[in-house]
């Protein structure tokens, strides 16, 4: 069963997350910022017709029970 440090590094390494460096531009293949990653998920969702509030409820729903999993 992955722990919650088991997704969050996962997320880091599919996205090339680099939040151990002073800021910079995003890349072709590495963001700086959690807020772009968001970004560009939400024009995933728009080009490809996905409800993207229904996207984030569930996350939330996820997120809480993975949450509750680890105490």
């Amino acid at each position: 069963m992955m722990t919650n440090k088991d997704r969050a590094l996962k997320v880091k390494k599919l996205l090339g997350l680099s939040i151990d460096e002073e800021y910079q531009e995003d890349t072709e293949d590495k963001y700086y910022r959690v807020a772009d990653v968001i970004a560009d998920l939400r024009h995933f969702c728009d080009l490809y017709k996905l409800d993207w509030d229904g996207e984030i409820r569930l996350s939330e729903m996820h997120y809480e029970e993975e949450i509750e999993d680890e105490q």
